[in-house]
């Protein structure tokens, strides 16, 4: 009986896995090779587009597949000229594809991994030094989760305007150690230094 229970946890956990997917147009799977293919997926496992979008993204790659064939032929070995070339080239594309709001989900998905990943090194850094316990680490993760997510997002978005860029970065951590504050008593900077404001209220939301 343990084992069925066991099998039937690991059924429906693939089966919501699975509903929650993006979902590849059969006009993509069947009328690109594998390799455009591929180079669609990648974007649209972070964020769900309708087939339009898909084919459209797809002809974009074929472009860029090109013009990386014909740099290649005559370099041999790409020149930094000609990979930031590709690369401006991949960036329009999407913006002229994609949506703001379906670029930040896609900038939010490439970057959630090293985001999570910074925010458990700010948590261990910061945690010991407020002799914090379980709760206090989770507020101290889910506001460097939030900084570093949001500013990678800004980083990707705004790298042409350095201007806006410094004030969006500025931004994002004023807002989220004013949160982290407000929520646990915990003040804490770049630098991953903390110390306590006041002693944290149990039962206090995460979020």
């Amino acid at each position: 009986m343990k084992k069925v229970s066991i099998l039937l946890t690991f059924f429906f956990a693939a089966a919501a896995l699975t509903a929650n997917a993006q979902t590849a147009s059969p006009k993509l799977t069947e009328g690109f090779n594998p390799s455009t293919v591929r180079s669609v997926y990648e974007i649209i496992r972070h964020v769900p587009l309708s087939e339009a979008k898909q084919i459209s993204l797809a002809k974009a790659v074929e472009e860029e597949d090109a013009l990386f064939a014909k740099l290649l032929k005559k370099e041999s070995v790409l020149s930094i000229k000609s990979q930031k070339t590709l690369a401006d080239l991949r960036k329009k594309n999407m913006l002229s594809i994609l949506s703001e709001s379906e670029m930040d989900q896609y900038y939010r998905g490439i970057s959630d991994a090293e985001a999570e990943a910074m925010a458990v090194t700010a948590r261990e850094t910061i945690n010991p030094q407020i002799s914090g316990g379980y709760q206090d680490g989770k507020f101290i993760y889910a506001s460097f989760y939030k900084i570093y997510l949001e500013s990678k997002v800004a980083e990707m978005k705004y790298a042409d305007n350095p201007a806006k860029l410094k004030a969006v970065l500025k931004k994002i951590r004023e807002d989220e150690f004013r949160v982290l504050l407000d929520k646990s008593g915990i003040v804490a900077n770049d630098e991953l230094k903390g110390s306590r404001a006041w002693t944290f209220k149990p039962n206090t939301p995460v979020r």
